[in-house]
């Protein structure tokens, strides 16, 4: 399936070398069928609609204006619910920009010529890819408070501990860390 070894990328010298490329040892029609069209882009129109579908049920419960408390706090709710439908759609529309135009160069590629697209652009492509990986924490981080609190809980717990040659001070900032309960686990195993 994955056309791992592909026996043309094989030299034909004295001393045989397997080409390291990728697209020598992935099939391309892979590449654009099973990744692009079944893997990527099927269900990047799926999480499309239902964030739609999403927006509009939050969007037609908040107009409902509320009268009482118990309908303010579902107001409350729904607002947070909203931002976080917001914060995941972010996510999507930079998972859809850095992995699109690679897939696109992948179908030019394959329906066309390989001259058809510059080689430097396959490179942007790629590293648009592995931008996604780097950027999605990032935004959780800007845009998520829960998540952002983590980060900031790790981040004191990694500068505020003592070297390891001092003796440890317990703080009231590793003593709350996330980590210490399974330090504590692990040292009562």
């Amino acid at each position: 399936m994955f056309g791992w070894p592909n026996p043309k990328t094989v030299s034909q010298s004295a001393n045989s070398t397997l080409v390291c490329q990728f697209t020598a040892v992935i099939p391309m029609s892979y590449l654009v069928y099973f990744s692009f069209f079944f893997c990527t882009l099927t269900p990047l129109l799926v999480m499309t609609f239902l964030y739609i579908c999403v927006f509009y049920t939050i969007r037609g419960s908040l107009k409902d204006k509320p009268g009482n408390n118990a309908q303010k706090q579902t107001e409350i709710y729904l607002k947070k619910e909203k931002q976080l439908a917001r914060s995941l759609s972010l996510v999507l529309a930079l998972f859809a920009v850095c992995w699109i135009p690679l897939n696109i160069m992948n179908c030019m590629t394959y329906f066309g010529k390989e001259e058809d697209v510059p080689r430097a652009a396959i490179y942007v492509g790629i590293l648009l890819t592995h931008v996604n990986s780097t950027v999605n924490p990032i935004v959780y981080g800007f845009k998520i408070q829960k998540i952002r609190t983590g980060y900031v809980a790790i981040w004191k717990w990694c500068f505020a501990r003592a070297p390891s040659n001092q003796v440890s001070h317990k703080s009231p900032v590793t003593d709350s860390s996330p980590c210490n309960d399974f330090t504590t686990v692990t040292n009562n195993e």
